[in-house]
């Protein structure tokens, strides 16, 4: 551990256990899924699991390795729960006591049971069907599949139909915190946005500090060049009324990179200085497996994770790592401390299955 964090986790935690239940409160959209968490097995003897596939390029190999020969793969469910980007963060920053108006694919024509397992801090708005996502888990990385059925049908003239666009205005006034996320696998992400921009934002009421917008593009690989630099130009737009927040993953990064024609860099802090000098952003983060990198326009930090060699569960672990981060924004953190949170956030949920509260998350520092 660096001698910066282990010197700033006590004020962090003393910070944290001081901060009250005053009305903090956010609006999130717009996907929602049921997540199942697999294990792939490995190996067995009689009904007995000996061994499962913990490492990905070893299930890899083994893929490789058959050629052109048809195979069995046993798969083992280890869990089946609320998931989307949107869900995820929105449950965990309800956790934290954010008050969240989450407007997501819950069900139609009523929100799913298994979505009423959120935090009593959320409450939920349906816009469409939900979906189902299978998360092969390994215990160094994941690889989600879907079928994105009512994604590709979710549109902004849908939404204002069925929701209709004062109660829109009324969601999401006087917010401090306003963030659509998974840009990537809603289709029509870019015109949802376009609409809220263009026929809700002008007129909705917001008071005190200039409120944040927060997004993850999520997986963008098959989005094409032209709709990436798209979404990024309409983060301009989004910064007449908020703080734009960036957040992503390596390989979001790196795919946003390229769509941008960003060449050139030497070090991390070379290329997240680049990066956000093209992202119609103010702060860029960029969350990773060991460390974590941000900059806001004025200073750069790097914050180790709080790495875990045995995770309960990996999927929404980037999803709680944005709702650290979310929430130390209502609560003016510096730079690097917002990242110690987002990791502590992300690491505490890693390592139970569970999103922290405030106790859980002061538990986990202090346990470091």
């Amino acid at each position: 551990m660096s001698k910066e964090r282990i010197d700033v986790i006590p004020e962090v935690v003393s910070r944290l256990s001081k901060i009250g239940n005053s009305e903090r409160s956010a609006f999130l959209g717009f996907d929602a899924c049921i997540d199942y968490i697999i294990r792939i097995v490995r190996e067995k003897k009689g009904n007995e699991i000996t061994g499962y596939f913990n490492d990905s390029n070893q299930f890899g190999e083994f893929l490789i390795n058959l050629g052109n020969k048809s195979c069995g793969i046993e798969l083992q469910t280890k869990l089946s729960k609320i998931g989307g980007n949107m869900v995820i963060t929105g449950n965990a920053l309800g956790n934290l006591g954010i008050r969240v108006e989450c407007v997501g694919t819950f069900g139609l024509p009523d929100i799913l049971p298994v979505f009423r397992t959120m935090s009593p801090n959320c409450s939920l708005h349906t816009i469409a069907d939900t979906i189902s996502a299978t998360a092969l888990e390994f215990n160094n990385s994941k690889v989600i599949m879907f079928d994105p059925g009512p994604y590709n049908n979710l549109t902004w003239k849908g939404i204002k139909n069925l929701m209709g666009i004062e109660k829109i205005k009324k969601l999401m006034s006087e917010k401090q915190l306003i963030s659509f996320l998974n840009w990537s696998e809603i289709e029509n992400s870019s015109m949802i946005w376009e609409g809220i921009l263009d026929e809700i934002l002008p007129s909705i009421v917001q008071t005190g500090l200039r409120p944040f917008f927060f997004t993850d593009f999520s997986d963008c690989s098959r989005r094409s060049k032209k709709d990436i630099q798209f979404a990024i130009e309409l983060l301009g737009r989004f910064r007449n009324y908020f703080r734009v927040v960036l957040s992503l993953n390596q390989n979001e990064a790196d795919l946003i990179a390229k769509a941008l024609d960003l060449q050139g860099y030497n070090s991390d802090e070379e290329f997240v200085k680049n990066l956000f000098a093209l992202s119609n952003t103010d702060v860029l983060v960029i969350h990773r497996t060991n460390d974590a990198l941000a900059f806001n326009g004025a200073g750069y930090e790097k914050c180790d994770t709080f790495f875990c060699n045995e995770p309960k569960i990996l999927t929404g672990g980037g999803d709680n790592f944005n709702a650290g981060f979310c929430y130390t924004l209502y609560n003016e953190f510096n730079l690097f401390e917002s990242l110690l949170v987002a990791n502590a956030v992300a690491g505490s949920y890693v390592k139970t299955g569970i999103s922290p509260d405030i106790n859980r998350l002061i538990d986990f520092l202090t346990q470091i």
